[in-house]
């Protein structure tokens, strides 16, 4: 599968080193928002999106227009060996409403805003 939307996102965000993170990401609708009480952080989840579409979008493969209480996503993500030592920024360009994101298990970040960017400093 070829990764949608692979260009560079942001001009005035340019790298020497980057990682595109778009493509397919487990995801799982969390009707309840239940989700951290049942466990979603530490397992599979139950479908495939295809980022950087969001799940109301045919081309994200779930397109599912009812209320969403939240949402869930996960991906690995195998950091390059010649990225050790420096510092790295996981980049998200719009997230809607409030966020909490994980790394290895650990909080690096909690978000609340409508389809802000969230960056967080993994060094």
């Amino acid at each position: 599968m070829s990764i949608p939307r692979s260009e560079y996102p942001r001009p005035q965000f340019v790298r020497d080193q980057w990682l595109c993170l778009n493509g397919e990401w487990q995801f799982e609708i969390d009707h309840g928002d239940s989700g951290l009480e049942r466990g979603l952080r530490d397992r599979e989840l139950d479908q495939r999106i295809l980022v950087p579409f969001c799940p109301e979008s045919e081309l994200s493969g779930i397109e599912h227009v009812d209320f969403m209480a939240a949402v869930w996503y996960r991906r690995e993500v195998a950091v390059p060996v010649d990225w050790q030592g420096k510092d790295v920024l996981l980049h998200f360009q719009a997230v809607d409403y409030d966020a909490t994101v994980w790394v290895n298990g650990q909080e690096v970040a909690r978000h609340r805003g409508g389809f802000a960017p969230i960056s967080c400093d993994l060094a």
